[in-house]
This record gives structure tokens, sequence and C-alpha cells, in this order.
């Protein structure tokens, strides 16, 4: 009996001393736990929500930059050390990064000691504003492995560590805050190109507001600009952006060849506004990179050398590369003359017939209408081989000449004058289009002469030959 009440008192010291230790080892780990969270929260250096952010305050090596939006974009405030557009992205990038901030540990009291081990005495110092509430961060020292920079809030009273992806994404150099794109319009803004090269103009494209096409100068209004390659550049050189924003000298205009550019290119807007680039192929990478001097705001920038393929252009990259003078659908009537022969057609494209000196041509036949057409689009399409606003050609001896009369009533002709031995100048109702085109397809083998022979054989005409 004693050793079975000595067994149970056992148990119940046991199982006191158990449960003690449950109790014990819960505590501690809930402890432990509230601890964590507390760690966790102390973290959490901002919770904002970043769109509600509408001022930004910058202060770095004795400068101060206010940065606010008007609702479209961020702008520079008057009070601003300095006023230069903004790259956009790069302050969104600040937004975004610092309304989440979390670091990721802490390193003490943020007292005047500990600030200044930690480069926190002279500080990279950013306000951000969520409505009229101000969230300031400071940025102090890197660590030596690189891994964090060493920060502190105004809200906080401790020292933290941000990793260095976080922090280079919000600290901001004055050259980091410049507006890193080549063109400051947006496509629809943009109403004239100009190149400039050796002090001649290259090309000069402008924007007609009435007809919402672009143009080409008075003296090339008979050649068709082909607007879809206006457009492709437009696309590209307002998406073109820096490489690198560079430090300005006094003698950034000399110093990278400015005074002597590869280059002059205006860019004109709808506000009456222009911005002018110089290009200069500088430095050990020259055929890679191009420098830019921007006329407008002073500033020295380096492109990559492809993404500004518009400075190698001409009037030829901007025109439709053949003459379209008539299609048989909208002709009545054509004469025709070459060195070889002469004669004359009328016409119905839509009752399928035509007409040579009393002969009617069956269109409705398909082989003959092949035929036909296969004449008439010689003559009809010729293809640009070059533009040549120099010369001054006179209308005599045309190696070919047709003359439309269209289903309206208008009349066009068409003259083609030697130029040398492969090319002749292309003449419009008179007027030379500034252009020249391959006189192959009046002497070769394959010659409108002997695609009109091949057809009067097929449709069993006389040819009408000298």
């Amino acid at each position: 009996m004693k050793k079975a009440v000595i067994a149970i008192v056992a148990l119940l010291i046991a199982s006191g001393i158990s449960i003690g230790a449950f109790v014990a080892v819960k505590s501690k780990s809930e402890k432990d736990n509230q601890k964590q969270v507390e760690i966790l929260a102390d973290n959490e250096l901002f919770k904002i929500d970043s769109d509600s952010i509408g001022k930004i305050e910058i202060e770095v090596s004795g400068e101060n930059y206010t940065l606010e939006n008007d609702g479209s974009k961020w702008i520079m405030t008057a009070s601003s050390s300095d006023i230069f557009t903004l790259d956009q992205i790069k302050v969104q990038g600040i937004c975004t990064f610092i309304s989440s901030l979390t670091a990721d540990a802490s390193y003490g009291s943020a007292d005047d000691e500990n600030k200044a081990k930690y480069g926190l005495d002279n500080p990279y110092k950013v306000t951000v504003y969520e409505g009229e509430t101000p969230h300031t961060l400071y940025i102090g020292k890197q660590s030596p492995t690189g891994g964090y920079y060493y920060a502190c809030t105004d809200s906080k009273s401790n020292i933290y560590a941000i990793q260095s992806a976080d922090a280079t994404e919000i600290l901001s150099s004055r050259l980091e805050l410049k507006d890193k794109n080549l063109i400051p319009y947006s496509e629809s803004e943009i109403t004239g190109l100009e190149l400039i090269k050796d002090g001649e103009t290259i090309y000069n494209l402008s924007y007609d507001e009435t007809t919402r096409t672009w143009k080409l100068p008075p003296e090339y209004e008979l050649l068709t600009i082909d607007q879809t390659a206006v457009s492709s550049i437009l696309t590209l050189m307002t998406r073109v952006t820096a490489v690198e924003i560079l430090p300005e000298t006094d003698e950034d205009f000399t110093k990278y060849g400015f005074d002597n550019p590869i280059a002059e290119f205006i860019v004109r807007a709808s506000d009456g506004s222009q911005r002018t680039l110089f290009m200069s192929r500088y430095g050990q990478n020259a055929d890679s990179y191009t420098h830019v001097y921007i006329d407008d705001c002073q500033q020295v920038a380096t492109y990559y050398a492809g993404d500004l393929k518009f400075i190698n252009q001409t009037y030829s990259d901007f025109i439709m590369d053949r003459f379209e003078f008539s299609s048989i659908n909208e002709t009545a009537e054509f004469e025709i003359s070459g060195t070889d022969f002469s004669d004359s057609f009328t016409v119905n494209a839509s009752g399928k017939t035509a007409e040579c000196r009393g002969n009617e041509i069956n269109l409705g036949n398909a082989e003959i209408f092949s035929y036909f057409q296969n004449f008439f689009n010689r003559f009809s399409y010729v293809g640009i081989d070059n533009i040549d606003v120099e010369s001054q050609p006179v209308l005599e001896y045309p190696l070919l000449s047709v003359h439309y009369i269209l289903n309206n009533g208008t009349e066009k002709s068409v003259d083609f004058v030697p130029a040398d031995d492969e090319y002749c100048y292309v003449f419009i109702d008179g007027e030379y289009t500034c252009s020249l085109a391959s006189n192959k397809f009046i002497t070769g083998s394959d010659s409108v002469f002997s695609a009109y022979e091949i057809l009067c054989r097929q449709a069993g005409i006389e040819t009408n030959t000298y």
C-alpha cells in the first residue's frame, strides 16, 4: 500500500513538471513569435499608395529638386535648383519602390554616432507626399558587401539595411532624373522633319493639318509621298532613349565635335516649338554609339547608332517607289508614241472592249486581256530609280510619250526624256518630276514596244511602226 501511494505521488509530480515545462515552452514560443512580428512590423518602412503620391522633394549634395504631378506627367517646379524635363519612368520608379519599402535588418538607434557611422549624417534625402502627408527617407552609405544601403526615416527611431536593388531605384542624381527621350513630342504632335548635312537640306517633310497627310516640298509635288514610311520613322524616333546622359561642360559643343556635325536634325511640333539635334561620331565606339547635342536643353547624350537610321535617309526613302499614272479601269483613251511606233486606243473596261484604229479588241477574252493589260501596265506603272532636284532638263526628244484621257474627262500626259544611256527624266503634264526611271522598260528586250507587238499579233492588228 505504501509503495502504491509513493508511485501515485511520483506520477503526479512528474505530470506537474511536464505541464510546467510545456507551459514554459509555449510561453517562450509565443514571445518569440511576438518579437518576430514586431521586428517585421518595424522593418516595414513605408506602406503608401504609390498612385496617391503627387509631390516629391529630393535633397542631395546641396541641390534641391521639387517634382510635382500635374495630372498627366511629372514636372520640375520653380523652387528646384535646376529646371529640366523629367524622366517619367525614373520618377514613377521612385514612387513605386518607396511606397512599399521594407528593410532586411535593423542596426540600432539612429543617434548621431550611428548616423555618422553609416553615412546618414550627410544623406540622400527624399520626401514623398501622400496627399498632404510627407514621408521622408534618408539613405546613407552602401554596406561593405554592396548588398545593402543604410537608411532611416522620420517616423522610426532606428537605422535599417535596405537592399541595394531597392535603393538604387530611389537614389536619383540630377542626370538620372533628366528625360532620356530623344524627342519630347508624341507622334501626333510632330509636324515637321528636316535633315541637314554639310549645310545642305537632305529632306524636309511637313504635315498638312487640313488633309492630315505628310507633304514633300513644292519642287517634289509631282511625286507621291509614302505616308507609311513617314509613320514608321515617327514611331522609331519617339521611342529612342539615351544610353547615357553626359555631364555638361562649357566645352560640350566643340569637345564632342558638334561644331562640325555629321548631321543636324530638326523636329517641329504643332505648338510652334522645335528640337534641334546635332549628331557626332565621337570616341572609339563611334560605330556603335552616336553623341547627340540637344539644342533646346543644351544636353549631350549618347544613343545607339542603329536607332538613328533616319539621319541616313533621303527623299527616296519617303516616296512611293513607282509612278502609277493611270489604270485600265479609269482610262477612256490613250495615245502612245516611242522611237519605234505610235498608236492610239480607246478603252471600255466595264464593257470589256477596246479599240485600236477601228479594230476592236475583245477584253472579255482572258488571254487577250492579259496581253492588253501587260502592254498598258508597262508604261502606266513605272519604277522610280533616283531623285534629282538639281537637274533642269528640257522636255524634248522623249523616248516615250503617253497621253491619257480619263473617264472623268481629265487628261494627263507623261514623257520620258533621256538623261544618259541608262536613265530617263520623268515629266508629268510637261513638268519635271525630279525623278529618274530606268529606260529598260522602253529599250530593253522586255520593253513597251515588245509588249505592243505581242498584243497586236494576238489581237490580229497590224502594228503602227515607223
